[in-house]
Protein backbone atom coordinates (compact mmCIF):
# COMPACT_ATOMS: atom_id res chain seq x y z
CA UNK A 1 0.00 0.00 0.00
CA UNK A 2 1.44 3.87 -1.15
CA UNK A 3 1.52 6.80 0.87
CA UNK A 4 -1.73 8.05 -0.45
CA UNK A 5 -3.88 4.87 0.14
CA UNK A 6 -2.10 3.87 3.49
CA UNK A 7 -3.16 7.71 4.47
CA UNK A 8 -6.59 7.33 2.54
CA UNK A 9 -7.09 4.34 4.68
CA UNK A 10 -6.26 6.08 7.80
CA UNK A 11 -8.47 8.92 7.39
CA UNK A 12 -11.62 6.63 5.77
CA UNK A 13 -11.25 4.87 9.78
CA UNK A 14 -11.23 7.53 11.41
CA UNK A 15 -13.41 10.41 10.88
CA UNK A 16 -16.25 11.21 12.19
CA UNK A 17 -19.08 10.55 10.62
CA UNK A 18 -20.31 14.61 10.75
CA UNK A 19 -23.32 14.27 8.55
CA UNK A 20 -24.77 12.27 11.38
CA UNK A 21 -24.63 14.75 14.12
CA UNK A 22 -25.95 18.26 15.37
CA UNK A 23 -23.36 20.67 13.24
CA UNK A 24 -22.18 22.55 16.68
CA UNK A 25 -21.43 18.59 17.93
CA UNK A 26 -19.56 17.81 14.24
CA UNK A 27 -17.34 21.31 14.83
CA UNK A 28 -16.14 19.96 17.97
CA UNK A 29 -15.51 16.33 17.06
CA UNK A 30 -13.04 17.82 14.17
CA UNK A 31 -11.46 20.33 15.99
CA UNK A 32 -10.40 18.07 18.73
CA UNK A 33 -8.81 15.70 16.12
CA UNK A 34 -6.14 19.03 15.36
CA UNK A 35 -2.72 18.64 16.98
CA UNK A 36 -0.83 21.57 18.41
CA UNK A 37 1.47 23.02 15.65
CA UNK A 38 5.43 21.67 16.29
CA UNK A 39 7.02 24.05 13.32
CA UNK A 40 6.77 27.48 15.75
CA UNK A 41 10.37 28.31 14.81
CA UNK A 42 9.62 28.61 10.61
CA UNK A 43 8.18 32.31 11.41
CA UNK A 44 10.13 34.86 13.04
CA UNK A 45 6.74 36.21 14.89
CA UNK A 46 3.17 35.06 15.26
CA UNK A 47 1.00 38.16 16.53
CA UNK A 48 -2.40 38.26 17.09
CA UNK A 49 -5.15 40.56 16.80
CA UNK A 50 -8.59 41.79 16.80
CA UNK A 51 -9.97 43.49 13.35
CA UNK A 52 -12.66 45.95 14.42
CA UNK A 53 -16.07 45.07 11.94
CA UNK A 54 -19.70 46.32 12.61
CA UNK A 55 -19.95 42.95 13.46
CA UNK A 56 -17.22 42.99 16.57
CA UNK A 57 -13.93 42.18 16.79
CA UNK A 58 -12.57 39.71 14.06
CA UNK A 59 -9.72 37.34 15.38
CA UNK A 60 -6.25 37.21 13.15
CA UNK A 61 -2.82 35.56 13.52
CA UNK A 62 0.03 37.66 11.77
CA UNK A 63 2.86 35.44 11.01
CA UNK A 64 5.53 37.49 10.08
CA UNK A 65 8.35 35.31 8.08
CA UNK A 66 12.30 34.86 9.05
CA UNK A 67 12.98 36.22 5.24
CA UNK A 68 10.59 38.32 4.30
CA UNK A 69 10.77 38.89 0.11
CA UNK A 70 10.67 42.27 -0.34
CA UNK A 71 8.67 42.05 -3.59
CA UNK A 72 6.04 39.66 -1.83
CA UNK A 73 2.39 40.59 -1.30
CA UNK A 74 1.04 39.83 2.22
CA UNK A 75 -1.16 36.82 2.33
CA UNK A 76 -4.95 37.21 3.65
CA UNK A 77 -5.56 32.89 4.58
CA UNK A 78 -9.37 31.65 5.44
CA UNK A 79 -9.40 27.99 6.77
CA UNK A 80 -11.32 25.31 5.45
CA UNK A 81 -14.01 23.34 7.47
CA UNK A 82 -16.93 23.39 4.86
CA UNK A 83 -18.09 26.53 6.83
CA UNK A 84 -18.96 25.10 10.22
CA UNK A 85 -15.12 24.18 11.41
CA UNK A 86 -11.99 25.09 11.78
CA UNK A 87 -9.81 28.34 13.09
CA UNK A 88 -6.56 29.88 13.23
CA UNK A 89 -5.44 26.95 15.20
CA UNK A 90 -6.08 24.54 13.24
CA UNK A 91 -4.12 25.88 10.64
CA UNK A 92 -1.65 27.57 12.18
CA UNK A 93 1.28 24.96 10.91
CA UNK A 94 0.05 25.27 7.41
CA UNK A 95 0.11 29.05 7.41
CA UNK A 96 3.88 29.18 9.30
CA UNK A 97 5.04 27.20 6.73
CA UNK A 98 3.43 29.09 3.85
CA UNK A 99 4.94 32.74 5.10
CA UNK A 100 8.85 30.64 5.73
CA UNK A 101 8.26 29.13 1.74
CA UNK A 102 6.80 32.43 -0.20
CA UNK A 103 8.32 35.07 2.19
CA UNK A 104 5.15 36.43 2.63
CA UNK A 105 3.26 37.75 6.13
CA UNK A 106 0.25 35.60 6.44
CA UNK A 107 -2.86 36.81 8.17
CA UNK A 108 -4.94 34.22 9.16
CA UNK A 109 -8.94 34.84 9.47
CA UNK A 110 -10.95 33.59 12.07
CA UNK A 111 -14.08 34.58 10.22
CA UNK A 112 -17.68 33.83 11.45
CA UNK A 113 -19.37 30.29 11.27
CA UNK A 114 -22.32 28.43 10.51
CA UNK A 115 -24.85 27.29 11.61
CA UNK A 116 -24.46 30.72 13.94
CA UNK A 117 -23.69 32.62 10.77
CA UNK A 118 -25.60 31.77 7.41
CA UNK A 119 -24.12 32.84 3.94
CA UNK A 120 -22.47 35.13 2.98
CA UNK A 121 -21.08 36.45 6.53
CA UNK A 122 -17.46 35.45 6.70
CA UNK A 123 -16.82 36.99 3.15
CA UNK A 124 -17.74 40.39 5.34
CA UNK A 125 -15.02 38.88 7.40
CA UNK A 126 -12.42 38.09 5.13
CA UNK A 127 -12.66 41.60 3.33
CA UNK A 128 -13.09 43.59 6.34
CA UNK A 129 -9.89 41.96 7.44
CA UNK A 130 -8.23 43.05 3.85
CA UNK A 131 -9.50 46.76 4.29
CA UNK A 132 -7.58 46.69 7.77
CA UNK A 133 -4.31 45.24 6.21
CA UNK A 134 -4.53 48.55 4.08
CA UNK A 135 -5.16 50.81 6.87
CA UNK A 136 -2.36 49.16 8.83
CA UNK A 137 0.13 50.39 5.26
CA UNK A 138 0.53 46.46 5.24
CA UNK A 139 -0.80 46.10 1.93
CA UNK A 140 1.76 48.18 -0.34
CA UNK A 141 2.53 45.31 -2.32
CA UNK A 142 -0.97 43.96 -2.23
CA UNK A 143 -2.81 41.44 -0.70
CA UNK A 144 -3.42 38.22 -1.97
CA UNK A 145 -6.36 36.29 -1.10
CA UNK A 146 -6.09 32.70 -0.50
CA UNK A 147 -7.99 29.85 1.25
CA UNK A 148 -9.02 25.92 1.01
CA UNK A 149 -12.05 24.33 0.65
CA UNK A 150 -14.50 26.54 2.34
CA UNK A 151 -11.80 28.95 2.74
CA UNK A 152 -11.56 28.84 -1.01
CA UNK A 153 -14.54 29.99 -1.78
CA UNK A 154 -14.24 32.94 1.00
CA UNK A 155 -11.27 34.13 -0.95
CA UNK A 156 -12.84 33.87 -4.51
CA UNK A 157 -15.93 35.81 -2.95
CA UNK A 158 -13.75 38.14 -1.56
CA UNK A 159 -12.05 38.96 -4.82
CA UNK A 160 -15.12 39.88 -6.21
CA UNK A 161 -16.51 42.06 -3.75
CA UNK A 162 -13.63 43.93 -3.66
CA UNK A 163 -13.24 44.25 -7.29
CA UNK A 164 -16.96 45.99 -7.42
CA UNK A 165 -15.79 48.41 -4.97
CA UNK A 166 -13.18 49.32 -7.42
CA UNK A 167 -10.59 48.54 -4.77
CA UNK A 168 -6.66 47.65 -6.22
CA UNK A 169 -5.93 45.59 -3.31
CA UNK A 170 -6.04 42.56 -5.01
CA UNK A 171 -2.85 41.24 -6.30
CA UNK A 172 -4.01 37.43 -6.81
CA UNK A 173 -5.80 34.57 -5.67
CA UNK A 174 -4.63 31.19 -4.13
CA UNK A 175 -7.66 28.41 -4.17
CA UNK A 176 -6.80 25.39 -3.23
CA UNK A 177 -9.65 22.51 -4.04
CA UNK A 178 -12.47 25.25 -3.47
CA UNK A 179 -15.53 24.52 -2.30
CA UNK A 180 -18.07 26.10 -4.96
CA UNK A 181 -21.30 24.47 -5.94
CA UNK A 182 -24.06 23.48 -3.11
CA UNK A 183 -25.68 22.01 -6.29
CA UNK A 184 -23.37 19.20 -6.45
CA UNK A 185 -24.03 18.05 -10.25
CA UNK A 186 -20.14 17.42 -11.12
CA UNK A 187 -18.80 14.10 -12.22
CA UNK A 188 -16.00 14.52 -9.56
CA UNK A 189 -19.34 14.08 -7.27
CA UNK A 190 -20.84 10.68 -8.52
CA UNK A 191 -17.47 9.37 -8.85
CA UNK A 192 -16.11 10.56 -6.00
CA UNK A 193 -19.08 9.95 -3.83
CA UNK A 194 -17.29 8.17 -0.91
CA UNK A 195 -14.08 5.97 -0.15
CA UNK A 196 -11.48 9.66 -0.75
CA UNK A 197 -11.40 11.14 2.76
CA UNK A 198 -14.42 13.55 2.12
CA UNK A 199 -17.42 12.27 1.37
CA UNK A 200 -20.80 13.88 -0.95
CA UNK A 201 -22.86 13.07 2.24
CA UNK A 202 -20.83 15.14 4.83
CA UNK A 203 -20.42 18.23 1.57
CA UNK A 204 -24.13 18.53 1.64
CA UNK A 205 -24.39 18.42 5.38
CA UNK A 206 -21.70 21.36 5.15
CA UNK A 207 -23.46 23.75 2.54
CA UNK A 208 -27.28 22.66 4.37
CA UNK A 209 -25.44 24.27 7.29
CA UNK A 210 -23.90 27.40 5.96
CA UNK A 211 -27.32 28.06 4.00
CA UNK A 212 -29.81 27.59 6.15
CA UNK A 213 -31.63 25.06 4.28
CA UNK A 214 -31.06 22.45 1.39
CA UNK A 215 -28.72 22.95 -0.84
CA UNK A 216 -30.02 22.23 -4.12
CA UNK A 217 -32.92 24.92 -4.05
CA UNK A 218 -30.77 27.97 -3.44
CA UNK A 219 -30.66 30.47 -5.43
CA UNK A 220 -27.65 30.85 -7.30
CA UNK A 221 -25.73 34.00 -5.89
CA UNK A 222 -22.11 34.47 -6.50
CA UNK A 223 -21.46 35.62 -2.82
CA UNK A 224 -21.69 31.75 -2.06
CA UNK A 225 -21.07 30.58 -5.53
CA UNK A 226 -18.11 32.65 -7.43
CA UNK A 227 -18.75 30.82 -10.98
CA UNK A 228 -21.93 32.45 -10.86
CA UNK A 229 -21.23 36.34 -11.15
CA UNK A 230 -22.01 37.83 -13.96
CA UNK A 231 -18.70 39.15 -14.74
CA UNK A 232 -15.45 37.31 -13.65
CA UNK A 233 -13.37 39.41 -15.51
CA UNK A 234 -10.80 41.89 -14.11
CA UNK A 235 -9.77 39.65 -11.35
CA UNK A 236 -6.02 39.31 -10.05
CA UNK A 237 -4.19 36.56 -11.28
CA UNK A 238 -4.66 32.96 -9.55
CA UNK A 239 -3.38 29.52 -8.82
CA UNK A 240 -6.28 27.07 -8.31
CA UNK A 241 -4.93 23.65 -6.80
CA UNK A 242 -6.83 20.30 -7.62
CA UNK A 243 -6.80 16.91 -6.55
CA UNK A 244 -8.24 14.14 -8.83
CA UNK A 245 -10.04 11.97 -6.10
CA UNK A 246 -11.59 14.98 -4.38
CA UNK A 247 -15.19 15.29 -4.65
CA UNK A 248 -14.70 19.18 -5.79
CA UNK A 249 -12.31 18.39 -8.46
CA UNK A 250 -14.23 19.17 -11.26
CA UNK A 251 -15.73 22.56 -9.59
CA UNK A 252 -12.68 23.80 -8.98
CA UNK A 253 -10.93 22.94 -12.75
CA UNK A 254 -14.32 24.72 -14.15
CA UNK A 255 -13.97 27.66 -12.39
CA UNK A 256 -10.26 28.11 -13.26
CA UNK A 257 -11.42 27.76 -16.82
CA UNK A 258 -14.17 30.50 -16.12
CA UNK A 259 -11.23 32.60 -15.08
CA UNK A 260 -8.91 32.43 -17.92
CA UNK A 261 -11.87 32.41 -20.18
CA UNK A 262 -12.81 35.94 -19.04
CA UNK A 263 -9.77 37.43 -19.97
CA UNK A 264 -7.74 36.33 -16.39
CA UNK A 265 -4.07 35.01 -15.52
CA UNK A 266 -5.27 31.58 -14.12
CA UNK A 267 -2.71 29.07 -13.69
CA UNK A 268 -4.29 25.05 -12.36
CA UNK A 269 -2.49 22.76 -10.60
CA UNK A 270 -3.90 19.16 -10.65
CA UNK A 271 -3.11 16.24 -8.81
CA UNK A 272 -4.80 13.26 -10.01
CA UNK A 273 -3.64 10.65 -7.08
CA UNK A 274 -4.53 12.87 -4.68
CA UNK A 275 -7.55 13.77 -2.28
CA UNK A 276 -8.93 16.80 -0.38
CA UNK A 277 -7.26 18.35 2.56
CA UNK A 278 -3.92 16.28 1.23
CA UNK A 279 -1.49 19.64 1.00
CA UNK A 280 -2.10 20.43 4.60
CA UNK A 281 -1.88 16.75 6.05
CA UNK A 282 1.61 16.76 8.43
CA UNK A 283 4.10 14.39 7.55
CA UNK A 284 2.37 13.29 4.29
CA UNK A 285 4.95 13.50 1.44
CA UNK A 286 2.86 14.53 -1.65
CA UNK A 287 1.39 17.39 0.35
CA UNK A 288 5.13 18.30 0.73
CA UNK A 289 6.02 18.30 -2.79
CA UNK A 290 3.03 20.22 -3.78
CA UNK A 291 3.47 22.97 -1.00
CA UNK A 292 7.05 23.86 -2.65
CA UNK A 293 5.85 23.67 -6.44
CA UNK A 294 3.09 26.22 -4.92
CA UNK A 295 5.85 28.19 -3.19
CA UNK A 296 7.83 28.55 -6.66
CA UNK A 297 3.97 29.42 -8.18
CA UNK A 298 3.33 32.15 -5.63
CA UNK A 299 6.39 33.70 -6.09
CA UNK A 300 6.57 33.90 -10.24
CA UNK A 301 3.20 34.46 -10.27
CA UNK A 302 2.84 37.37 -7.86
CA UNK A 303 6.26 38.34 -6.77
CA UNK A 304 7.80 40.20 -9.37
CA UNK A 305 9.10 37.11 -11.31
CA UNK A 306 5.78 36.45 -13.23
CA UNK A 307 6.42 33.77 -16.07
CA UNK A 308 3.54 32.04 -16.08
CA UNK A 309 1.21 32.24 -18.86
CA UNK A 310 -2.55 32.02 -18.83
CA UNK A 311 -2.59 27.98 -20.70
CA UNK A 312 -3.17 25.01 -18.23
CA UNK A 313 -0.27 24.01 -16.58
CA UNK A 314 -0.30 20.38 -15.54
Amino acid sequence: MDETQTMLAALNASFPDIAGMDPLAARAAVDARIPPAQNLDDVAAAEDALVPSEHGGIPVRIYRPHAPSPSAPATVYAHGGGFLHGSIAGHDRFCRLWAAGTGSSVVSVEYRLAPEHLAPAPVADVVAVAHWLADRGEAARGLVLAGDSAGANLAAAAALTLRDRGSDLIAGQVLIYPMLDPRMQSESYRLRAEGYFVTARALRFYWETYLGGPAAEAAPDWRFMPQTAEDLSSLPPSITVTAGLDPLGDEGRDYAALLRGAGNTALHRHYPDQFHGFLTMPGYGPGASARSILWADFTRLFAGQNTVTKEHTP
